[in-house]
């Protein structure tokens, strides 16, 4: 019974841990130039769905 609550203690702290390192990883793989074009990309589709310009 211990192991099977420490099996769940390690999955659910290395699941935690990549939820919080996953954004800083993927800047790092993909490049930060290419992180910031993509949100720009979207935050200028919102604002036209936003503003009706999109239409």
């Amino acid at each position: 019974m211990t192991i099977v609550v420490l099996v769940a203690i390690a999955f659910a702290a290395g699941f935690a841990a990549s939820i919080f390192a996953w954004p800083a990883l993927r800047a790092h793989i993909f490049g930060l130039s290419a992180e910031i074009a993509t949100l720009r990309a979207r935050a200028r589709a919102l604002e036209d769905l936003l503003t009706g310009g999109g239409r």
